[in-house]
């Protein structure tokens, strides 16, 4: 059989430049949502909203008849930093695109303060956490919710990358309160990979116990 005379074949041939062409086409497309969209903090926040009414939604822990219940997207305080024009900052359960365009968000699986854990608090660094990095240790943080007054002191700040998230997993034993967003600053609203942390130990304020 003469291949080359075979109308398929000659077809199949003819194929090929666009076959490869769609294959190098879909794998760019897959590439790029795997680098640069689907880690992207406009993606995660935009799946988080679309969950928040399933697995993020949960009560916090709270001691029936003196800590109170704190519903989920429910301002629970307000966030002040010693040296920030940013004022007077809204502190919200939960994190995900609705609130975080309002002011900061705690992260559900995290402790509210004076529970002896870690309160986890991220905001956009366009935004409400835009002088993160300005913050020295030893900086003064102020947590006024609706239970009472908390002071903390800044002790450190980390750079994290984002999949790491063990700097904002839950901990309990010691009030910690972790105030993170994206880095640098500098890259405006450009993809980043990286996160910065302060992290600001509890030095006013009453604690609450738990029963678990």
């Amino acid at each position: 059989m003469n291949v080359r005379k075979n109308p398929f074949y000659k077809g199949f041939f003819l194929l090929l430049p666009y076959l490869f062409s769609c294959g190098a086409i879909v794998c760019m497309i897959v590439v790029l949502f795997q680098t640069l969209i689907e880690p992207s903090e406009y993606f995660q926040l935009l799946m988080s909203g679309s969950t928040a009414n399933s697995e993020n939604v949960q009560a916090p822990i709270v001691q029936e008849g003196e800590f109170p219940l704190i519903p989920y997207e429910s301002q629970w305080a307000t966030l002040n930093v010693q040296g920030w024009e940013e004022k007077d900052i809204k502190v919200f359960f939960g994190d995900n695109k609705a609130i975080l365009k309002k002011g900061a968000g705690m992260w559900v699986n995290s402790r509210f303060c004076g529970q002896n854990g870690k309160v986890v608090l991220s905001a956009h660094v366009t935004s409400h956490f835009y002088e993160v990095e300005d913050t020295k240790v030893g900086d003064l943080v102020t947590m006024e919710t609706v239970y009472g007054t908390y002071v903390y002191k800044v002790v450190d700040s980390q750079i994290f990358h984002y999949q790491d998230t063990s700097l904002i997993s839950p901990e309990d034993g010691e009030d910690v309160l972790v105030l993170y967003t994206c880095y640098p600053r500098k890259n405006g609203y450009l993809f980043k990979t990286e996160r910065l942390a302060l992290i600001c130990k509890k030095i006013e304020g009453k604690d609450w116990t738990i029963d678990e």
